[in-house]
């Protein structure tokens, strides 16, 4: 009997640690997916850019309960980081650090400052936004500090990326080239968020079979 009830205990803890796994790779997924379809909307008029926010949310909503504060902390994110890029020129200073000089992604020759300024612009931009994200994160989820360096990542590799794009495959559409930056970004956050939510979702999943087996 006792053996009985130790193999059932290991066999729900074995199905229990898949679940969480699949769990955590539909998440990363789901994460992924609705960055690039914000993305491809945001090419459609420039009023659509904090549309990122909602998508970002419905992916979130099981996590942060609050659908007006994260929208509202990630468009005022977005709305500085404009300001700071955009009317201050943040990106001409940025250039003026790097020497003049070219260099190559795929056979096609870039300009090293056009290159670093377009990573560091992006850099710029969702460090901003993940720092009023973090401050709407915290209220729900441990550890979220990571969530500033995480996205400040995930932006220069987006702003990588996109021109990379850009200088290399002239004859594609705008809305495909800010797709391939939207992966990059969603790529590295989606790993960070993955580690930040995964007790959470283990537990949630722990309660739920509980229920069940009743």
């Amino acid at each position: 009997m006792r053996l009985s009830k130790f193999q059932n205990l290991t066999s729900n803890e074995r199905n229990l640690g898949k679940q969480t796994i699949l769990s955590c790779l539909a998440l990363a997924l789901l994460w992924i997916l609705a960055n690039i379809v914000s993305e491809m909307l945001e090419e459609l008029s420039f009023f659509l850019e904090p549309v990122f926010a909602v998508t970002q949310w419905l992916v979130l909503r099981r996590y942060i309960r609050n659908f007006g504060l994260w929208v509202l902390m990630s468009t005022w994110g977005w709305m500085i980081s404009l300001i700071l890029i955009q009317l201050f020129g943040v990106g001409n200073w940025i250039a003026a650090v790097f020497p003049e000089g070219e260099m190559e992604i795929g056979g096609v020759p870039i300009r090293v400052q056009i290159f670093w300024a377009s990573v560091l612009v992006r850099l710029l931009e969702w460090t901003v936004i993940g720092l009023f994200q973090w401050f709407q994160l915290r209220r729900f989820i441990e550890h979220t500090i990571w969530w500033i360096p995480a996205s400040a990542l995930g932006g220069a590799v987006k702003g990588g990326l996109e021109l990379s794009m850009k200088m290399v495959m002239e004859d594609f559409p705008s809305a495909l080239i800010g797709a391939f930056g939207a992966f990059g970004y969603a790529a590295v956050t989606s790993i960070v968020l993955v580690l930040l939510l995964k007790n959470h979702i283990h537990q949630h999943l722990k309660r739920r079979t509980f229920w069940n087996s009743i």
